[in-house]
């Protein structure tokens, strides 16, 4: 694939000695893999910096002695003496005229509808109340941003408290620059727009070691003189990138949304691996490729009924949102979701329905992730609008 978007190879066995690493027992076999460009970025474990939307603000008093005194009583009589960190609770506040302008294609009527909004931002009450905050009473003020699917995070301000609201005031419902700790925010949850795009070279290929020492997993990345780049700390990220590879590899569509990721034509956002995704089938149409087996095979209908109740079992959705850049405007997020499929779900059905258990292996991919095959792509917004 010298021109596309790829993320990981198949793992094979290497003699690499791995006490160049640092590691003094000699594992008994050890595997190497080759990362893209775009692979490395979601196994990295350095922070990255996204822009975000700053919609508002949490602000934390400073308590009085007597208001320490008064807390303290309050915990004691309520059997709860463990002190608290110094300062009260947080009082937040938001922005109210958060207006989202709707994808238009006329330049002229976009840039009209943004000047309105921004003669509008300045009449927000949010201005008015972070104004009122008195610093010498107060602890401490964080900001809080907003990406374009409604996420929020938290901004960490510098200086003083008079100077995190100074910032707030002047960059209140403007984007501003947020350092996240990881790429990998969340169980299972990659942010996608610290990644630079332009920088991907599809022939670039990084080295990746995989082995077991006592029964403990390690595995690095090396640099081009084979030395130790970083570590990776949970095997899990190699797993998936394993299961994103396959749904690259039977997903045309997307493929092809990561590869619009590549040339600009979409700005991705989000990348989750789902293994909880729910989709009830006895309730839902049933995925072209079984409504194929179907037509071809001689199934009763007790039959059917319990091979479309294993589809509920042991799915992955692999998904990645985007939004769309050829219009003016606020994006609208776009999802699509490559519904994987865990032969294992089908085990039961080997000895009742033998000719369905041995089409879908045929089509599954066999990896140390396991053995998945595609059932379903999907593709909508979260307000169940049509992209």
């Amino acid at each position: 694939m010298p021109e596309s978007v790829w993320i990981i190879t198949p793992g094979a066995y290497t003699d690499f000695d791995v006490a160049q690493l640092g590691i003094k027992a000699k594992p008994k076999r050890v595997m190497t893999y080759g990362i893209s460009d775009l692979g490395r970025y979601l196994i990295q474990p350095g922070p990255i910096e996204v822009e975000n939307q700053l919609v508002g603000c949490t602000h934390k008093p400073v308590i009085t002695g007597a208001g320490r005194f008064r807390q303290s009583l309050k915990r004691i009589l309520a059997g709860h003496p463990t002190p608290r960190p110094e300062g009260g609770d947080r009082h937040e506040i938001l922005a109210r005229n958060t207006i989202k302008i709707p994808t238009l294609k006329d330049r002229q009527l976009a840039g009209h509808a943004e000047h309105l909004r921004g003669l509008l931002e300045p009449l927000d009450p949010a201005f008015q109340e972070i104004a009122a905050i008195d610093p010498r009473k107060t602890a401490d003020i964080q900001g809080i941003c907003e990406d374009e699917a409604g996420h929020r995070t938290v901004l960490t301000l510098k200086g003083d408290t008079a100077a995190k609201q100074q910032y707030m005031l002047k960059h209140l419902l403007k984007p501003v620059r947020t350092t996240l700790a990881s790429v990998h925010i969340a169980e299972g949850l990659y942010e996608m727009r610290g990644w630079p795009n332009a920088l991907f070279r599809a022939k670039r290929r990084h080295r990746l070691l995989r082995f077991h020492v006592d029964g403990k997993f390690f595995a690095c990345l090396l640099n081009a003189k084979d030395r130790m780049a970083f570590w990776i700390n949970d095997i899990k990220h190699l797993h998936r990138m394993v299961l994103l590879q396959q749904a690259i590899d039977t997903s045309p569509p997307l493929a092809d949304t990561l590869n619009q990721c590549l040339s600009d034509e979409v700005r991705p956002m989000r990348l989750m691996f789902n293994p909880n995704i729910g989709i009830d089938y006895s309730r839902n149409r049933i995925p072209q490729v079984y409504q194929e087996l179907f037509s071809t095979l001689d199934l009763d209908l007790e039959m059917r009924r319990d091979v479309i109740r294993s589809l509920n079992h042991r799915q992955l959705g692999v998904s990645l949102s985007y939004t769309t850049q050829p219009g003016f405007g606020d994006p609208h997020p776009i999802t699509h979701i490559s519904v994987m499929h865990d032969v294992k779900a089908l085990e039961p059905l080997r000895s009742g329905a033998p000719q369905v258990f041995a089409a879908i292996s045929q089509r599954a991919t066999v990896s140390e992730a396991g053995q998945y095959y595609l059932l379903e792509n999907i593709r909508g917004r979260s307000d169940g609008s049509e992209p």
